[in-house]
């Protein structure tokens, strides 16, 4: 239950106090079920037979408070735009704060900004309704004529681009053993090392109902991440091994008003020196993938209908089965906004750059794993009351055997197995003021996967 109580207002700045609770339902048995296909993890927690044997493997509950300040001011020319959570941390699983979308203090002027904090990265993709990425750090922004806008962050501490609403149920289930389950030790996140991740970006948006939009963001990889390895002698020459990604996007986007499109066309370059003997060149493996999305909306009176589509490319291998070159990395938060897919079990459609670095895991649990994504949204507005049907779909690439790494529409080129979600909202809303409401999910996976799932919650929000 999330419900927030507005308790004071200081220079346009809201107090806001609130909870959030839930109760999961999951349950694993060994009827029908297969063996995983080969170089997959299907199991969510390796717990033994007597707890196949049960009514439910898991049934939890639970619930935690936060504080939280939102609000935008301006006062001459200092401007400010704050969202930010407290939690009360590793008590309830969450993270000790969040901030929000925006989350900085700038000094303005009529064609200028410089700020620093979160900013949101006005140039990445919109085809997901919830899709979010943005830079922790100094930003500037130019709007040299009406309608163009240029954003420079000249140095941001990424960190995964975690927000609140995409995290809070990401920690229900048990954490595997020492969370390293499908992993093999040399693999594993360098915890006591130096990490690097420090991210420069670049990025366009011009238009008004027809927006184009250009983006290009630098990460230095370094050590963050399971797959990634220091060379000590260059990091402590040059401050990093040569880990690093190259990430862009362009597209555009047509906003009319009942009708809306979104297209994105997404690239990723870059090397990973690693240690693994899977790949072809043992101590280093290019990265150069590409994916796209694609998203379209319509609002017919009180209806709003959206389908988002992604699809990547995957990792090219020999007829060896030794990686060549790795696929497409994906860079913010979920595109989803389904819990199991975008939280639970956090599947993305690609390897991705998380709050942990850079991962890349076929399994089912913390997924980040190459294939396609679509999602589709139904929803009724009627005065207050919101009635909200969602739809989450994710069918990854087959695993195994020669592949030429490229963008497939092949049935043939895909797993047998898929991992669906549906869920339904109902809420009341008033403007941006109040809101209440619950919600219900279910996981939809195949029999021969042998688990079945579902989940409950209730949220609210009320500001004064």
């Amino acid at each position: 239950m999330s419900i927030l109580f507005g308790t004071s207002s200081i220079d346009a700045v809201v107090v806001e106090v609130g909870i959030l609770g839930y109760e999961l339902f999951l349950k694993e048995s060994n009827a029908k079920k297969e063996s995983p296909p080969p170089g997959w993890d299907l199991q969510i927690n390796r717990l033994g037979t007597d707890f196949q044997n049960v009514s439910y493997l898991n049934r939890i509950s639970g619930e935690s408070m936060f504080v939280g300040l939102n609000g935008k001011g301006k006062k001459e020319r200092i401007v400010w735009d704050l969202n930010i959570k407290l939690t009360t941390g590793k008590e309830s699983g969450l993270k000790p704060f969040y901030l929000g979308k925006n989350h900085y203090i700038g000094y303005e002027t009529s064609r200028f900004l410089i700020g620093i904090g979160r900013r949101e990265h006005l140039f990445r993709p919109k085809s997901f309704q919830t899709s979010f990425d943005g830079g922790e750090g100094i930003f500037l922004e130019f709007l040299p004529l009406p309608n163009l806008i240029l954003q420079f962050f000249l140095w941001d501490h990424h960190s995964g681009a975690l927000l609140f609403e995409k995290d809070r149920f990401h920690s229900l289930l048990p954490s595997q053993q020492q969370g390293r389950q499908g992993f093999p030790e040399d693999s594993e996140p360098n915890a006591g090392r130096r990490s690097h991740h420090r991210r420069h970006s670049f990025g366009l948006l011009y238009g008004d109902y027809l927006q184009l939009r250009l983006g290009i963001q630098y990460l230095e990889l370094g050590s963050w991440g399971r797959h990634v390895k220091d060379n000590q002698r260059e990091t402590k020459q040059s401050g990093a091994d040569g880990d690093s990604l190259l990430n862009g996007n362009v597209g555009f986007g047509f906003d009319a008003e009942i009708f809306e499109f979104q297209f994105d066309f997404l690239w990723a370059k870059g090397n990973d020196r690693t240690s693994s003997k899977s790949t072809i060149s043992p101590g280093s493996i290019p990265i150069s993938g590409e994916a796209f999305q694609i998203g379209a909306e319509l609002r017919l009176g009180d209806f709003l209908f959206r389908n988002s589509h992604f699809l990547s490319d995957r990792e090219e291998r020999n007829t060896k089965n030794q990686i060549i070159r790795e696929g497409y990395v994906f860079f913010g938060s979920h595109p989803a906004q389904t819990p199991y897919i975008s939280q639970i079990f956090r599947i993305f459609p690609s390897a991705a750059v998380t709050e942990s670095g850079y991962e890349k895991n076929f399994g089912l649990r913390e997924g980040k794993c190459f294939g396609y994504l679509s999602e589709f949204v139904l929803q009724f507005t009627y005065r207050q009351f919101v009635a909200k049907i969602v739809g989450s779909y994710f069918l990854p690439y087959h695993l195994g055997g020669p592949t030429d790494g490229r963008i497939s529409f092949q049935k043939k080129d895909f797993e047998a197995f898929f991992i669906g979600e549906g869920v339904l909202e109902l809420s009341l809303k008033e403007d941006s003021s109040f809101e209440l409401g619950v919600g219900f999910s279910q996981l939809l996976l195949p029999e021969s996967i042998g688990i079945k799932s579902n989940f409950g919650y209730v949220f609210g929000r009320i500001q004064i």
